[in-house]
């Protein structure tokens, strides 16, 4: 067999795997993403407080939840991971807008519990933001567009579940 036909015969073998490899994952991804759509989103359903962007020094209504779920937002996003300094609701609500399920921890929580919350945060799969928040009235509240959900303990089984049943389910799909 000359070089050429060898040559010819291993792209071909190789764009067959390729192509069937590509084919299988495909589906498996999708077969995951159905699996997590057919999931009820976990938290209490709250009241949709609107999606309008509003500029950075202009004034809107207050939120009416703590932590927001909804409502007036900031061009521009938070970005993903585990944040060490306090980020504007705007910021944050414009992320989950696009997806994101947030993780607040209150403030003065005690470092040992902040390191379980990051330990399930960081096992969870998807679209995710942690931070502190100052005035939070329990631990830990976990919030995605329009839906928010208040631990009275750091549970991280939930904390990973509801990451990965309420992220990226929002109105848009975009980068947070």
């Amino acid at each position: 067999m000359k070089t050429e036909h060898k040559i010819i015969g291993g792209i071909a073998l190789l764009t067959l795997i390729i192509i069937v490899g590509g084919v299988w994952f495909s589906s498996k991804e999708g077969a995951k993403n159905q699996e997590k759509l057919s999931r009820d989103m976990m938290g209490e359903k709250m009241e949709d407080e609107g999606a309008g962007h509003v500029g950075r020094n202009e004034t809107h209504p207050a939120y009416k939840s703590n932590p927001p779920t909804s409502g007036p937002h900031w061009a521009g996003v938070a970005g993903p991971g585990i944040k060490d300094e306090i980020v504007p609701d705007e910021l944050i609500l414009h992320s989950m807008e696009h997806g994101a399920a947030v993780v607040w921890y209150r403030e003065d929580l005690e470092q040992s519990e902040i390191d379980k919350i990051k330990e399930a945060f960081i096992s969870a799969d998807g679209k995710k933001i942690m931070l502190a928040r100052k005035d939070l009235d329990v631990p830990v509240a976990l919030t995605s567009w329009g839906y928010l959900l208040k631990l009275e303990t750091v549970d991280g089984v939930k904390i990973k579940e509801f990451i990965e049943t309420n992220n990226d389910r929002a109105p848009e799909k975009a980068a947070i």
